[in-house]
Parts: C-alpha cells; structure tokens; sequence
C-alpha cells in the first residue's frame, strides 16, 4: 500500500498516542498509581511513532513474506530504540530505560526480549492495522481530516516544546 506523506503523519501521530497508552499502562500497573512513562509531558510517545512510520515507509514490499517482515520490523524497531535511549540519554543526562537486568541485553537500551515483542507489533501494524487507520484516514472529508491533523500537529509541537524545557529546566 503506498501512503501519502500526510497519511504517514496520521500514522505517525496515531501510534505515538498509542504508544503513550502501551507505556501508561505498563508503568501505572508497575507502580499502582498512574505513571507516565515517556519524555513528552502529554499523551504521546513519539518514538512508538517514529518506529511506526518508518516501518511503514520502507517495508511495504515485505508484506507477503512474513520471516522477513518481521525481521525487517526487529530491526528497525531495534535501531529507533537504541537511536533514541542513547539519544534522550546524551541531552538529558537521564536513562529512560534500562534493559540491563534482561538477558541479552546491549547498553541496557536493547534486549532480545523487546525486539521479539517490537516485531511482532510491527508485523500486526503493517498488516492489520494500517490498513484499517489509512481507511479511516481516507474516509474523513478533507476538512476534517486537515482540521485534526493540524490540532493533533499543534498539541504535540506544544507537548515537545514543554518537554524539552521541563528536561533541560527552563520556564
């Protein structure tokens, strides 16, 4: 399926939210209260869509062989990953996460665990779910679609802007 760049925004802005409530969940049954896990101040997790469009850029021609589909989503997924701790790590002076206690393990960012689990939700998103977002996508009347866009756009230029002063203590 080929998408627009729009259409690769939509998704990208989708499986950060998405991506936001994985990372909630996760944290807020973890700690028993409610725990928001990521960098962004508000309900977004971009590198869940970072991760998202990339894979849906550039592994469309795997779709119909799923070994190498999902080896394409575990290594890509991988990468954003590691790109993205060491990253956040470099700026922030802060680990995100710390996969250290997990076996095989790289730099405490990586593990075999996450990248089984990263390429399997790559493989449900590409085959699954995108074509059911970009359905829905297509399906809105242009004004609609660029009147949501444009606020979702807004929100997480703000929620960004916020996050990186709270990160590097600036009012």
């Amino acid at each position: 399926m080929e998408y627009t760049f729009t259409e690769i925004f939509w998704l990208f802005l989708i499986y950060s939210f998405i991506g936001w409530i994985i990372e909630a969940a996760v944290g807020t049954i973890r700690n028993k209260s409610f725990t928001n896990r990521g960098f962004s101040t508000g309900p977004f997790c971009l590198v869940y869509g970072a991760g998202a469009a990339l894979m849906s850029v550039t592994l469309q021609e795997l779709l119909n062989n799923l070994f190498l589909l999902f080896i394409g989503c575990a290594i890509q997924a991988t990468a954003v990953e590691w790109i993205t701790g060491k990253t956040l790590e470099r700026l922030n002076r802060h680990k995100w996460w710390d996969y250290s206690d997990k076996r095989w393990n790289f730099d405490g960012y990586i593990c075999l665990q996450y990248t089984v689990f990263w390429a399997i939700l790559g493989v449900i998103m590409l085959r699954f779910t995108n074509p059911v977002l970009s359905h829905l996508f297509r399906s809105m009347p242009s004004l609609i679609r660029n009147i949501l866009l444009g606020v979702l756009t807004a929100g997480v230029l703000l929620d960004m802007a916020a996050s990186v002063a709270a990160s590097q203590h600036i009012r």
